[in-house]
């Protein structure tokens, strides 16, 4: 499974590139690909210091920081995904960051791994 995406995403992305770069021309097509990694990597610092601001005000209370741990899992693959160059790697990576997209995933991830545990 995980060959086939790292074969079927450069695909998608070189696809959308040539589709992008043919209507709007390479120089700006490479200036929204740089454009949207700053922004990415600016959304990413924010959201990971409010995380960890968040983390730390919990466990000084004594609150265990489940649901920011669980927010860091999703800040690292949204940020892998906005430095990443590409279109396609940059509407999951951006989608990320919202809560529904965050659950749905969660609760996927979860399905999965139980149903991987169970005898």
């Amino acid at each position: 499974m995980i060959f086939l995406l790292f074969i079927i995403i450069p695909i998608i992305e070189i696809s959308i590139f040539i589709t992008i770069g043919s209507n709007i021309g390479i120089l700006n097509t490479i200036a929204i690909i740089l454009i949207t990694a700053l922004v990415g990597i600016f959304l990413v610092r924010r959201k990971g210091l409010s995380l960890l601001f968040n983390a730390r005000q919990n466990m000084s209370q004594g609150i265990m920081p489940t649901e920011e741990i669980k927010g860091g899992i999703f800040l690292l693959i949204s940020g892998l995904l906005l430095i990443t160059p590409g279109f396609f790697t940059d509407c999951i990576g951006f989608s990320m960051f919202l809560k529904p997209v965050q659950n749905f995933v969660a609760f996927k991830a979860k399905q999965y791994f139980q149903s991987r545990t169970r005898y």
